[in-house]
């Protein structure tokens, strides 16, 4: 999903700067709500898990997609084997087609175990506006926010705004989960967090995720909190959730979505990273270094061990997680609410 997420302010950019172009987005139906609000941009659902399977499901893709043709261009922001044999059925019907560059081996020489390369590598957003460049379209990318809301979502926006002037506290957003082991901070860490930062002062604390047992985490925490905490994951949609978080003081989250899109709703952010590293390419786009907390290169040169945080810690505890304790954390929370 961040992938995804990272598409948007250069599409947002793209048609702003080119007001007769019209483009499709072709993704997966729950991430489609990233683009629904964008001037002049459709989104095509492809759900390549049930409806579009394999080589034949691939292929009736293609054949609905090219009904709804012509195209000027098509643009594999992706690399992957099912985006490659689209492409190659879109060029041998005659189709322009141009490739994001990936930089796999940029990536891997940043992240092996010996020897690594660790110059900052190009961000993922600035190599979707080069394959953008290489199709045609020259542009910057415009300021943030970047996640459009209608004006049904502004509402709630609006309402949420009322909510949190009548508490008058800090709203601070908890998103604490990624896809991956080498990613997510020790979930035992949280309530001694959350103790030191309501030390601090009045504040309130939105809880971000999905899924049953990030849920049961969360009411955990709110069992724990019960003046302090609320649930978010299950209860607001994807649209609904980046409204909320438009007022926010405060996200604290590590390398995953949820960091992506506070980061294109310009919303201030602490992340915390672990086996991955923002100068591989998928750092929080348009935020400041101070909002990033990891242990240092020069304490573990094993850092980064992953591009995305699949692999298994070539230590064996994870001390680029561990060493990062609640009272490095709140401090730092507590700096920036404060600031």
């Amino acid at each position: 999903m961040g992938d995804v997420a990272l598409l948007v302010p250069v599409v947002k950019s793209l048609t702003a700067a080119y007001p007769n172009v019209e483009v499709t987005v072709v993704t997966r139906p729950k991430f489609g709500p990233l683009f629904f609000d964008l001037e002049r941009v459709n989104v095509f659902p492809a759900d390549v898990d049930y409806t579009y399977t394999g080589i034949l499901g691939l292929r009736d893709l293609f054949g609905k997609l090219l009904r709804k043709g012509p195209y000027d261009v098509v643009l594999d922001m992706h690399d992957h084997v099912r985006t490659i044999m689209l492409r190659s059925l879109f060029k041998i019907f005659g189709s322009r087609v141009v490739t994001f560059e990936k930089g796999r081996s940029e990536k891997k020489a940043f992240t092996r175990k010996e020897n690594k390369i660790t110059a900052p590598l190009t961000h993922t957003v600035e190599r979707y506006r080069q394959a953008f460049e290489k199709a045609g379209y020259n542009f910057d990318i415009t300021s943030p926010p970047y996640l459009a809301l209608s004006e049904s979502i502004q509402n709630a926006s609006g309402w949420f705004g009322y909510k949190k002037s009548a508490e008058n506290r800090k709203w601070i957003g908890v998103a604490p989960f990624a896809a991956h082991k080498t990613k997510i901070w020790p979930l035992e860490n949280y309530p001694q967090l959350i103790t030191e930062v309501i030390k601090g002062g009045p504040v309130k604390f939105f809880l971000f995720g999905g899924g049953d047992k990030e849920i049961k985490f969360f009411e955990s925490l709110r069992q724990q909190f019960p003046e302090h905490c609320e649930v978010i994951a299950g209860q607001l949609k994807l649209r609904q959730e980046i409204a909320l978080m438009q007022h926010l003081d405060l996200m604290i989250c590590v390398d995953s979505s949820n960091m992506h899109m506070a980061a294109l709703s310009n919303v201030p952010l602490l992340s915390i990273w672990g086996g991955t590293h923002p100068d591989v390419g998928f750092g929080p786009f348009g935020s400041s270094q101070q909002n990033v907390l990891q242990i240092p290169r020069e304490e573990l040169p094993c850092r980064p061990c992953s591009v995305y945080g699949k692999e298994t810690c070539y230590i064996g505890d994870f001390p680029c997680l561990n060493r990062i304790t609640p009272q490095i954390v709140s401090q730092k929370v507590l700096s920036l609410i404060a600031g």
